[in-house]
């Protein structure tokens, strides 16, 4: 097991602050939500609980990762990593439906007691806070190093702080406002504008996962990295055989098989291979590179008769 360096551990106390925040909001949150029936705080609810369990997924990944306990998963997690995203998104989209029913059901919007009124405002308000705060050590996090894990952590958070603003406002309309109609339309906004954030996170989520499930070559940025690799190493081998690449998770993965003479020393060969995938390395953060040397079509491997 190795060490984790100084921005892995950046990385991974960025994503925990922010997953302790939102676990230190989830059950209050919940019993509000039972108490007063807010559609506006349920979507948030439901969208926040499928969402910590991402953020507590992605930081098992990522430490995980960092320490190099992947062993048992010769190409990474980075497949599981994106079927949890897609069964999420998945489920988000689900949990979108049910609050959308809810607002096409006619119901009336009971008045709130002024404890619970008191409560409900100062819930949402928190959870802004705590969609807001983390912010800045994700954003820190995002400069120390690529992670595409922590870059969609940090997209995702700024996301869920402007989606919190609407809650905050359409909660505070239903608790105060002595018009029930105008409660009521206040809420159905605030559910409304809720499962929209959550359909379209949960399809960009099924977006992101499906590439990598199905193997797709890497795109055309990088795909144009992995040929300027190989026209700088042109004159150290013969004959390219073929390029096969996908992405797993944050992990670019590049097969390339090229031909050598076979009257060439395996130290020449291994000289030439080493500089392709250094090559790459320093192109393509987190790349995994495997180079195949193969002798020149119809030409004997040394020594043979």
């Amino acid at each position: 097991m190795r060490e984790p360096s100084e921005s892995d551990r950046l990385k991974e106390h960025a994503i925990l602050f922010a997953l302790l925040l939102d676990v230190s909001v989830f059950l209050p949150y919940a019993v509000t939500v039972w108490r007063i029936g807010s559609l506006a705080m349920l979507a948030e609810l439901l969208r926040g609980g499928l969402l910590l369990i991402v953020e507590a997924a992605a930081l098992a990944t990522l430490r995980a990762v960092h320490r190099g306990r992947t062993y048992f998963y010769e190409f990474g997690v980075g497949k599981l990593e994106r079927m949890l995203s897609a069964g999420i998104g998945v489920l988000l989209i689900a949990a979108a439906g049910v609050i959308v029913a809810k607002v096409v059901v006619a119901h009336e919007q009971p008045e709130l007691p002024p404890a619970w009124a008191a409560a409900a405002i100062a819930l949402v308000v928190y959870n802004l806070v705590t969609n807001v705060l983390p912010l800045a050590p994700l954003w820190r996090a995002t400069r120390a190093g690529t992670s595409i894990i922590v870059a969609s952590q940090f997209r995702g958070r700024v996301a869920k702080a402007a989606a919190s603003v609407t809650v905050v406002a359409c909660v505070a309309v239903d608790a105060l406002s002595g018009d029930r109609e105008l409660a009521r339309v206040a809420d159905d906004v605030g559910g409304l504008v809720g499962a929209t954030f959550m359909v379209v996170v949960g399809a960009h989520m099924i977006y992101e996962a499906l590439p990598d499930l199905l193997d797709r070559a890497l795109a055309e940025p990088l795909q144009v990295k992995v040929n300027a690799a190989l026209a700088a190493s042109f004159e150290s081998y013969e004959q390219l055989i073929g390029v096969r690449t996908r992405r797993s998770g944050s992990v670019s993965h590049v097969e390339i098989t090229v031909a050598f003479d076979p009257a060439r020393t395996i130290a020449d060969v291994g000289a030439a291979t080493e500089g392709m995938r250094n090559a790459l390395r320093h192109a393509i953060p987190e790349v995994d590179v495997v180079v195949i040397a193969v002798p020149v079509a119809g030409t004997p491997p040394a020594g043979s008769a």
